[in-house]
């Protein structure tokens, strides 16, 4: 925003329009002028100086003390001089993931024609969007010691973000000592701009996914190896300890440079609800309760994070409280920054259940969806089940059947998660860009008859085959017979 656009408001003819302009310049001040710690003691220094010359009547210090008062007037001036024409841009994440560097740019343009920016600073300040929240969470701060006449400058500013949360940028100072230091301009901004803080990300082990499975193979009332025959092939992930060698594709890890394992969908593959239960006691809440909170939320983004690398599932997300909320939708990009924008402001709560949750779930979920639940306190879903009204004993027993109850205050979600080193934003780009990737090879492989389970030189040619009222079809030869 430039400093004159900010500066210069709708013109109001008349003197009508004046009086309210100073009003209001005078109620909101945008601009200041502060006299700074070493203008201060510059100030005592001349008075002292004014003083000594007036009592011993000695013209030389009344001189010099009158010559000192030069800088104040020069710097009074010229620091408003060196605001003048210039232009400040913030670029800042729309989210950050909780334990990631927060990382703001910001750019300074001086529309000058001659004169260079000096020693001019810029003065962020980042608070919290929920109510009840006073102060600065976080308060950026840039300098730029010389921007010359017609160019522009970017700095850089990379701190630790705060708590996970809503937050939101405010009004921006830009600011300059120039040229003395002795007195301070500034000229605020207003630049607002909305900030989400993630919950951490991590990396679901190999136990989960087996439980996963179990859960589901119950469902389908049968235990039975899952191979390639039985499940359809999906597309490529990054190699995971535990897997496979045979489900390595050797030609894609050596483009990549990395182990990507091929990866199938279950043909009967079930919704999915992540039910979180965030309870805290009213009084005597322990660091470690307050952590196993923590650890609950960063299970559920991580398990919507998973989910929604792949179309086609749906995707229940449901919270306790006094009220309790449900999040509903196929899978997708937007549907997890919507589940991960409400894990963000999601706090633990000390009243409310699940049977209330269940009650507010969509009759399909209660009926079909696995069931994944991530409290901090000890559950009995049969009791829970009971408590319901729109449960019945029958469906209870089906219900147990389908759900996966974690304590996270007992450490039962210690072994179903870890949590990487790498950047997390760079770890959901990649992994986003990742699951594109894999499903365009995917299709570029169908085309070669790449199936899993077959050799490549099988002799299966793919075609496609596209309908105008219908998605496309796919047909397949063996030996040159449909």
């Amino acid at each position: 925003m430039s400093m004159d656009e900010k500066a210069r408001p709708v013109r109001s003819g008349g003197r009508a329009g004046r009086i309210a302009k100073g009003l209001m310049q005078a109620l909101v001040p945008t601009e200041r002028t502060i006299v700074t710690r070493e203008g201060l003691g510059y100030f005592l220094v001349m008075l002292v100086l004014l003083a000594a010359g007036m009592l011993q009547q000695i013209n030389l210090i009344l001189l010099v003390a009158t010559t000192a008062a030069g800088p104040f007037v020069a710097s009074w001036f010229g620091s408003r001089a060196m605001l003048r024409r210039l232009s400040v841009i913030r670029r800042s994440p729309g989210y950050v993931f909780a334990g990631d560097p927060l990382v703001v740019d910001y750019t300074l343009e001086n529309g000058r024609r001659r004169m260079a920016a000096l020693a001019v600073f810029v003065e962020d300040q980042l608070v919290s969007a929920e109510r009840g929240a006073t102060g600065a969470a976080l308060s950026p701060r840039s300098f730029f010691p010389r921007v010359a006449a017609r160019d522009r400058a970017r700095n850089r500013w990379q701190g630790e973000p705060p708590r996970r949360g809503k937050y939101r940028f405010q009004n921006l100072d830009l600011g300059t000592r120039s040229p003395f230091g002795i007195v301070e301009r500034r000229v605020t901004l207003p630049m607002p701009e909305p900030l989400y803080i993630y919950p951490r990300i991590g990396r679901l082990t190999r136990r989960w996914f087996q439980l996963q499975r179990q859960t589901s193979e119950n469902r389908l009332g049968r235990r039975h190896d899952r191979s390639a025959q039985q499940e359809e092939y999906h597309g490529l992930r990054d190699y995971r300890s535990g897997d496979s060698p045979r489900w390595i594709h050797w030609r894609t890890s050596a483009r990549r440079g990395e182990l990507m394992v091929k990866e199938f969908e279950q043909q009967n593959e079930q919704d999915l609800a992540i039910l979180i239960d965030p309870w805290l006691p009213r009084t005597k809440v322990s660091p470690q309760q307050r952590e196993a909170v923590e650890q609950a939320i960063s299970f559920a983004a991580t398990v919507c994070l998973e989910t929604c690398r792949r179309q086609g599932r749906r995707l229940v997300m449901g919270w306790t409280g006094s009220t309790p909320g449900v999040i509903q939708g196929p899978a997708s990009v937007k549907l997890l920054h919507e589940l991960l924008e409400q894990l963000a402001v999601l706090r633990p709560v000390n009243e409310g259940g699940v049977a209330e949750l269940l009650d507010a779930l969509p009759s399909a979920t209660v009926r079909d969806a696995l069931l994944i639940v991530a409290s901090t306190r000890p559950i009995n879903l049969m009791e829970e089940a009971e408590r319901s009204t729109r449960v019945n004993a029958a469906s209870a027993r089906n219900l147990a059947g389908r759900v996966l109850a974690f304590n996270a205050a007992q450490g039962e979600l210690d072994g179903l998660i870890q949590f990487a080193e790498a950047d997390t934003r760079n770890l959901l780009e990649q992994r986003v860009s990742n699951a594109e990737a894999d499903r365009m090879s995917s299709q570029e492989e169908r085309r070669r008859g790449l199936f899993s389970g077959e050799p490549e030189d099988s002799g299966v040619i793919i075609e496609e085959t596209v309908k105008s009222d219908g998605p496309p079809a796919w047909r397949a030869w063996r030996g040159g017979r449909s």
